[in-house]
C-alpha cells in the first residue's frame, strides 16, 4: 500500500484550558514543537519578540512585566534601562532547579480531543474524519485511524490489526460481529493482519 499522506495542521487552533496552553496563542503545545521557558511551554513559532517578531532563544529572550517575551533591544526600549539586564538571557530559563522532565511530570496532563479537528476529505480518521497525529495513530491498510476510533462498529470492542475485519460497509468489525453481519461466506477471509478487503477481486489467492 502507498504510504499515507501527511498533513500539516496548525496546532494553535486546538485551544488548551485557561493557563495551560502557549502563552502567546493559547493553543495546545505538543512535544515536537515546544520551547520550554520559565516553566511555560511555547510553540516554537510563537516564541518571538512581541514587538518586532524576531525569533528568540533562551539567550536573547527577555521576560517582560506584561508576561510576554521580547528581544533585548525592544525590551530596553519598552521597559527602560532599569529593567534591562536582569530579566533577559539565561535567567529566562529559571525553573527553580527542576529539569524539563520534572517540570513536565508535575504539570497536569491534558489530552486534547483532536477528533474535533476535521482533516481534508480522505485524509482523516475513517471513523470520525478527524486529524490523526502520530502519538495517537493506528495504521491499518495504509490508513491512519485514531486509536480510540479503532474499535468494532457494532460492539465497540477495541481492535488491533490481528482482530480487525474490513467489512463491505467500509467499516471495521471484530471477528464475531463480522460473522454475524456478513455470514460464514465472508468470515475467514475478510480479516487479515493487513485488513484485506472482502471484495472477490482483492481476496488473497
Amino acid at each position: 500500500d502507498a504510504a499515507p499522506k501527511t498533513t500539516v495542521i496548525d496546532t494553535a487552533i486546538i485551544q488548551a484550558p485557561p493557563g495551560k496552553g502557549c502563552p502567546r496563542c493559547g493553543g495546545v503545545v505538543f512535544a515536537a514543537e515546544q520551547v520550554l521557558a520559565k516553566g511555560r511551554e511555547w510553540h516554537r513559532k510563537c516564541f518571538k519578540c512581541h514587538d518586532c517578531t524576531k525569533t528568540l532563544d533562551s539567550i536573547i529572550a527577555c521576560d517582560g512585566p506584561d508576561k510576554d517575551v521580547y528581544c533585548k533591544t525592544c525590551y530596553g526600549k519598552k521597559w527602560g534601562p532599569h529593567g534591562y539586564g536582569f530579566a533577559c538571557g539565561s535567567g529566562f530559563l529559571q525553573t527553580d532547579g527542576l529539569t524539563e522532565e520534572q517540570i513536565s511530570q508535575s504539570r497536569p496532563f491534558y489530552n486534547p480531543d483532536t477528533t474535533s479537528i476535521k482533516a481534508p476529505a480522505g485524509q482523516g480518521c475513517p471513523r470520525c474524519g478527524g486529524m490523526v497525529f502520530a502519538a495517537e495513530q493506528q495504521l491499518a491498510k495504509g490508513t491512519m485511524w485514531h486509536k480510540k476510533c479503532f474499535n468494532c462498529a457494532e460492539c465497540h470492542r477495541p481492535l488491533d490489526s490481528m482482530l480487525a475485519c474490513d467489512g463491505p460497509d467500509k467499516e471495521i468489525h471484530c471477528r464475531a460481529c463480522y460473522g454475524k453481519l456478513f455470514g460464514p461466506k465472508g468470515f475467514g477471509f475478510g480479516h487479515t493482519p493487513t485488513l484485506v478487503s472482502t471484495n472477490s477481486d482483492s481476496a488473497p489467492s
